[in-house]
């Protein structure tokens, strides 16, 4: 696996297929740092969530009723200082989706929602207000630390022609021997890994907010029409994240059969 110190294995993997140092060391400056959550502790994962169950709040945080609670994550629990993002170091991240949309043409206001449960915070486990929504039996999920690769379409790589080239003709997205993504729950920071074109990320206008970033990627099957699979991505402003505005987040949701 590529992992947060394995960027050698990395390399050495390259250069047996042939790819040229000037293509891994490209490879190698694009790489972001990343978090998998997944219900394995394969590869050294630590306890740090869990997917699926009852989301638990506080009293004065409401339950939307038209999303489906997906996945929490305990902050404090996270390897330290693993991402390049100014995520909370304490305190649940409670990450809300529709799953029922097969098309992903979900009004903004009934996507989805982050929300930030601050540490020793009085919480209750709370129903879904709608009959019959989606639920799924609560399951852990351990972290692990490791590094991402832009997909050959991402604006990381769009931006010069020459990484272009070079990162298109040695395939290098590849090469990283991770995981593969439908094995994973969720996914924190780095880059988002689309079945279609990657999630803009970058400038956010003239709103002195900074530019977007991926808060967290994740995967379902649509509940209307299993044999969809939506994949959520959670993205916000980086100084609404450093600020803990978490209301600002904004979901995307492509789908593919």
């Amino acid at each position: 696996m590529f992992g947060m110190d394995s960027f050698q294995t990395y390399r050495d993997h390259a250069r047996g297929n042939g790819v040229p140092e000037e293509a891994v060391d490209l490879a190698l400056r694009l790489a972001r740092p990343q978090i998998e959550l997944s219900s394995s502790a394969e590869g050294g994962g630590v306890l740090a969530g869990r997917y699926g169950g009852l989301p638990s709040l506080p009293a004065d945080i409401a339950r939307k009723d038209h999303t489906d609670f997906i996945a929490s994550v305990d902050c404090a629990a996270l390897p330290p200082d693993a991402l390049d993002l100014p995520l909370p170091r304490d305190g649940q991240l409670l990450f809300f989706a529709t799953r029922t949309d097969a098309d992903g043409a979900v009004p903004a206001d009934r996507a989805g929602s982050v929300v930030h449960v601050p540490a020793g915070a009085a919480t209750t486990e709370r129903e879904p207000e709608e009959e019959g929504a989606p639920s799924t039996e609560p399951r852990p999920l351990y972290a692990r630390a490791v590094w991402s690769l832009p997909m050959s379409g991402d604006d990381a790589v769009l931006a010069d022609e020459e990484a272009r080239r070079l990162y298109k003709e040695y395939e290098l997205e590849h090469l990283d021997r991770r995981r593969p993504v439908w094995e994973v729950d969720l996914l924190l920071g780095g880059y988002s890994c689309s079945p279609h074109d990657p999630v803009p990320m970058g400038s956010s206008g003239d709103d002195g907010k900074g530019g977007w970033v991926l808060l967290a990627q994740g995967q379902f099957p649509v509940h209307e029409d299993p044999d969809f699979t939506a994949c959520p991505f959670w993205i916000i402003r980086y100084d609404d994240l450093r600020a803990v505005d978490f209301g600002a987040a904004v979901l995307e949701m492509p789908t593919y059969h």
